[in-house]
């Protein structure tokens, strides 16, 4: 059984809410043909609703009683309720669907979520469609209760908040000034319909950013180095190389991996050695005062 959060945000005159709530009386979700896992996607799988801007907040779960499918006409013009808005080619039909009196703000959960990587702005894990978590965190959205067995993962990253704190501003500065950073060659972001490179959904886990070498024909998998071991942060790209292999690469594209930190260690520098798909580069913080005339 796979475990799934399916966003859903405002359109044309409708809010989010209003497409949720006509949605669960369809007890239908519509799903476009290119989504994201679709072909992962499996009758009797949970799934719960987050609502974008303005609420910020998961709105309910259900299970899916279908595989993903392609309507037919009949079906398209039924759940279409004459509005592009609710035009869709595909989707999944719903069943045991539970609507919460009280909908659960992401950032309140954000701290026992082990999928949220940035707790300063835990929505961008949502962007771009569908995403597929693990169990441990459906439980915390569904249920507001952590699993005893994700103590540990969800301790040692209160451990380093404020190394989360910087990072998340780190995340937005290279966003914004992608153009003007001098990579090992002219990357772009990775795009997906909606999807953008940064923070880019990899199955339950979470790719910082996603690139493009399209000189060499190369993805590029960029992660920084977080409160954890290079053991670790090294394990990590290591696995998020192979996923991309597997569900975005085309056959025979190469796929390698960045690691991005403050500084190397012995640690970093003896992980990362003698792996020909992997390189490390470093990142200086600048902070000066200048006078001023009053």
């Amino acid at each position: 059984m796979n475990y799934w959060i399916f966003p859903v945000v405002r359109q044309e005159s409708y809010d989010a809410r209003q497409i949720y709530e006509r949605r669960m009386e369809d007890r239908f979700w519509g799903l476009s043909a290119g989504a994201r896992n679709r072909k992962a996607i499996r009758k009797g799988d949970q799934v719960a609703f987050y609502i974008g801007d303005p609420e910020k907040a998961f709105a309910g779960a259900a299970r899916l009683a279908s595989d993903f499918f392609v309507l037919n006409r009949e079906e398209q013009s039924k759940l279409s309720h004459g509005s592009p808005t609710f035009t869709a080619e595909c989707g999944v039909w719903l069943d045991a669907i539970s609507k919460w009196e009280k909908s659960r703000p992401m950032a309140e959960l954000a701290p026992n979520l082990t999928f949220v990587t940035n707790p300063l702005q835990p929505w961008i894990h949502l962007r771009g469609g569908i995403r597929q978590v693990g169990e441990n965190d459906y439980v915390a959205i569904t249920t507001g209760v952590t699993p005893p067995e994700a103590s540990v993962q969800i301790t040692e990253k209160l451990a380093s908040q404020s190394l989360f704190a910087l990072e998340a501003h780190l995340e937005d500065f290279i966003e914004r000034n992608w153009p003007k950073i001098s990579w090992d060659a002219p990357l772009e972001l990775y795009r997906e319909e909606e999807q953008t490179g940064r923070q880019f959904p990899a199955g339950p886990w979470t790719i910082d950013f996603l690139a493009v070498d399209r000189k060499a024909n190369e993805i590029v998998v960029i992660e920084l180095k977080r409160g954890q071991t290079s053991d670790a942060t090294v394990g990590q790209v290591r696995r998020y190389i192979n996923w991309v292999r597997e569900n975005v690469a085309k056959q025979n594209q190469k796929v390698r991996g960045i690691i991005v930190a403050n500084e190397v260690d012995d640690a970093l520098r003896y992980a990362a050695r003698g792996l020909p798909d992997v390189s490390v580069m470093t990142y200086k913080v600048m902070f000066s005062l200048q006078a001023e005339e009053i």
